[in-house]
């Protein structure tokens, strides 16, 4: 099959076509594929047999291979304008379609040509006038956005008050609401609003609705979305799917634009006379003031609320949470291994195999490890370090730098620790006691090859003999361990027994003829 289709967003397609029922349409809005392209891919994913559950241990290679494509060599499609800012400017009576291709041209040398301008123009006017009414399903569509309108928090020590960020969630169906308070907009707090929402439902929706922020969405044109991916693992994680609404089409997620109005009428104008001193002040104070809201019958149906409906229809069609808490990661992508086979991530340096030099790897760091990736498979795994520094582990080292690191005092000191404390005993003696430093570490080094040949254990034995007879030559240790000295029966240890005889005379003999002298 001669699909060009980059494996990261092939791995995403697969994944979708086999665990989810969503249509052609919506898997190509939510991974940034086009139709066409996701309809030949999914009519050939139906001849083949593929084994999805072992889609996460394939390698980028292996991925092509298993489903019989030609790996994506990359290509780029054509730019397109803003067709709002077309028609904006064709309210103008002097504008023609011409003058503006013209100049939109002059910005984008490789740009669509005019046949193509003036033909996708009138498509979009073709579509503006049509306005859908949508329809959700319970458990279906979580609509996500930040309100316009923050808080201020008076954080001690700063003369002017900080704004915090209002997240809100809307649920499809019931409208059940969720509000929160972030520090900011940026991908971190982005998450971590999106944790507190799933965690305050009980569950996770099937879609999470959102508009074009840049904490989620790197590049959203007619033909191509790209989401941070970082936002993705996110979604791999509760195994839901992010579909990102059009650019500038607030409609789109209407749910949400009506519940950021609410929370702002109801809560946020609520709290505008108090002062609050602490990111978890304010949210303990929203969290309290949540139910209420959620409470609130609807005007057109009395008998009904968010609440009501959520407990009804809603939290039994969410799927369940994760059984592991979701840990925030940030990736970097295209990192390249450098000749010493290290790579930097927060200014420390972290060791790969010795074979990926001059190739680029991902690297996933969370709060306690840095992560290392090859074509989707981990190379290497280090605790993350918070200084500077440089961090290697033995088995990514070639053979030579390997033996020469092993070779060095502090590696041989730690690696005596490990062994037990005669070897180590034996091991200062040579590398800081004696007087010829040289053959001293020969000698140290030595050890590591008798261990080698005999076992740590052994080695231990032998050295603590060594140590009863008051001797560290390095020959007297290979004898040692040769012949075996310390594993021969100890006669001087076993008690001397005299054989019973009518000539030998007993310790009982002396005692008697001394007390005849004495009487």
């Amino acid at each position: 099959m001669r699909v060009r289709i980059e494996p990261r967003l092939l791995r995403e397609a697969v994944r979708m076509h086999y665990s989810t029922q969503l249509s052609t349409r919506e898997i190509a809005v939510s991974i940034g594929l086009s139709r066409n392209s996701l309809k030949r891919l999914r009519r050939h994913l139906e001849n083949i047999e593929c084994d999805v559950a072992q889609l996460a241990s394939w390698s980028d290679e292996q991925l092509y291979q298993r489903l019989g494509m030609t790996p994506f060599n990359g290509f780029r499609l054509k730019a397109i304008p803003d067709w709002n800012w077309v028609h904006a400017e064709m309210r103008n009576p002097s504008v023609t379609l011409e003058l503006l291709w013209r100049e939109w041209r002059a910005t984008e040398p490789d740009g669509i040509a005019y046949s193509q301008f003036t033909a996708s123009y009138r498509q979009f006017m073709r579509q503006r006038p049509l306005v859908m009414r949508q329809v959700h399903l319970p458990g279906d569509k979580l609509f996500l956005d930040f309100s316009g309108q923050t808080m201020p928090i008076y954080v001690d020590g700063q003369p002017e008050p900080r704004q915090a960020q209002i997240f809100v969630a809307v649920l499809g169906y019931s409208n059940y609401t969720f509000a929160c308070a972030l520090w900011s907009q940026r991908i971190e707090d982005w998450l971590h609003g999106h944790v507190q929402a799933f965690n305050f439902l009980g569950g996770v929706p099937r879609l999470l609705v959102l508009d074009n922020l840049k904490a989620a969405v790197i590049k959203h044109s007619r033909d191509e979305v790209q989401l941070n991916l970082i936002y993705q693992q996110l979604a791999h994680h509760y195994q839901t799917i992010i579909l990102p609404t059009r650019p500038r089409k607030p409609k789109d997620k209407a749910k949400v634009e009506a519940g950021v109005k609410l929370v702002q009428r109801w809560l946020l104008a609520a709290l505008r006379h108090r002062r609050f001193f602490s990111l978890e002040e304010l949210n303990q104070t929203i969290l309290e003031l949540l139910p209420a809201f959620n409470q609130r019958p609807f005007k057109r149906q009395p008998n009904s609320s968010r609440y009501s409906l959520f407990m009804e229809s809603e939290l039994p069609a969410l799927q369940p949470l994760p059984l592991h808490l979701y840990e925030h990661a940030d990736w970097r992508f295209k990192v390249k291994v450098r000749s010493d086979y290290l790579v930097e991530y927060d200014n420390h340096h972290y060791s790969v195999p010795s074979r990926l030099v001059q190739q680029q790897v991902d690297v996933r760091a969370t709060g306690q490890v840095v992560e290392i990736y090859h074509n989707h498979l981990r190379v290497g795994s280090h605790p993350r370090q918070t200084t500077p520094g440089i961090s290697v582990l033995s088995e990514h080292r070639p053979p030579n730098h390997q033996y020469y690191s092993d070779s060095e005092p502090a590696a041989l000191l730690e690696w005596g620790e490990r062994v037990g404390p005669a070897v180590l005993r034996h091991l200062r003696y040579h590398l800081t006691e004696r007087p010829d430093v040289a053959n001293g570490h020969k000698a140290a080094s030595a050890l590591r090859k008798e261990a080698r040949l005999h076992g740590e254990q052994r080695l231990e034995e032998a050295c603590l003999y060594a140590l009863s007879i008051k001797t560290f030559a390095l020959k007297s240790l290979q004898s040692i361990l040769r012949e075996q000295p310390d594993k021969r029966p100890n006669l001087n240890a076993q008690p001397i027994t005299t054989p019973a005889h009518e000539n030998l005379r007993g310790a009982h003999y002396f005692a008697e003829e001394k007390d005849d002298v004495t009487c």
